[in-house]
């Protein structure tokens, strides 16, 4: 019964541990966001800035999703968990802060959080900060795991990814009909839609990629960029067999001044489906003995 006792209170001690972690995460925050300095030092009321309360509560989603896959190892005691832990999630956190400045940097250059969100109240750019917050920590919690306590390999896979998931964000414009800067700036929730289905298909399709043993670096790296590559050959396929099947009409007009929020919806579910779909031909493919081996 006493050990019972003693868990029930080892974990609680750990809950408090993590909720240090997250304040961490809060003043660490303010040192690459001077801007929402006023959003997280100040009681928060949801209801006064709905776009504000959709960019805030991505970065509380983001930190839990990334520190759920860290783990507390006894085996060494305490105080060796807690310093352990601490070592790994400091790391993690300011690798998913950078992240989100790298991406953000990519894919609203031209955009400001203070601008669009404190005084526009733009609910299109805080819906595009919600995709990119939710896609760092979804590839982050991934190497995380690939990497196995490796800081040379998790440092590696988090630039691959990165680079990856940047030149994804750079493709988008070329691939959707949808003017990206005139309906972020005219607060259009049809860009928004369309990207968020863009770049969490594709964070799918990267995070699945290396989401593999690492018995030899080069092997590895190639492995990668083929599954990658075969990703890149696949999704036009899906998307027009997908239109096909349903017989679905691509009727937005390029000279059009705006969107219908329907529009956004066709080409974001049309991008997820088709990624996920890629996952069975990457990931769900498996030989076996149909070849002979000799």
């Amino acid at each position: 019964m006493n050990e019972i006792y003693d868990k029930l209170i080892i974990r609680i001690f750990f809950t408090i541990f993590l909720c240090a972690i997250i304040a961490m995460y809060k003043y660490l925050h303010i040192i690459l966001y001077p801007s929402a300095k006023l959003q997280l030092f100040k009681t928060f009321k949801p209801t006064n800035n709905n776009s504000d309360t959709i960019h805030l509560f991505s970065r509380i989603i983001g930190i839990g999703l990334l520190l759920s896959e860290f783990h507390f190892y006894m085996s060494d005691g305490i105080a060796i968990a807690v310093l352990d832990f601490s070592i790994r999630a400091f790391l993690a956190v300011v690798t998913y802060l950078a992240s989100l400045y790298i991406l953000e940097s990519i894919a609203l250059y031209n955009f400001e959080y203070a601008d669009e969100i404190l005084k526009r109240k733009n609910y299109s750019y805080a819906l595009i900060c919600f995709t990119n917050a939710i896609v760092a920590s979804y590839l982050i919690k991934t190497i995380i795991k690939v990497s196995n306590n490796s800081l040379v390999i998790f440092i590696f896979l988090w630039l691959f990814a990165i680079v990856i998931i940047g030149l994804t964000i750079k493709a988008y414009p070329m691939l959707s009909k949808l003017p990206f800067n005139k309906l972020v700036v005219q607060k259009n929730m049809a860009i928004a839609l369309s990207y968020m289905g863009f770049i969490w298909g594709w964070g799918i399709i990267i995070a699945s990629s290396i989401n593999g043993d690492i018995t030899n670096i080069k092997l590895y790296a190639i492995y990668i960029i083929l599954k990658i590559l075969l990703s890149i050959i696949v999704f036009p396929l899906f998307r027009f067999g997908i239109i096909w099947i349903f017989s679905l009409k691509d009727d937005f007009q390029a000279n059009s001044e705006s969107a219908d929020v329907g529009y956004g919806v066709f080409e974001g579910t049309i991008y997820f489906t088709s990624c996920f779909l890629i996952s069975i031909i990457t990931e769900q493919v498996h030989f076996g003995t149909f070849y002979p081996i000799f």
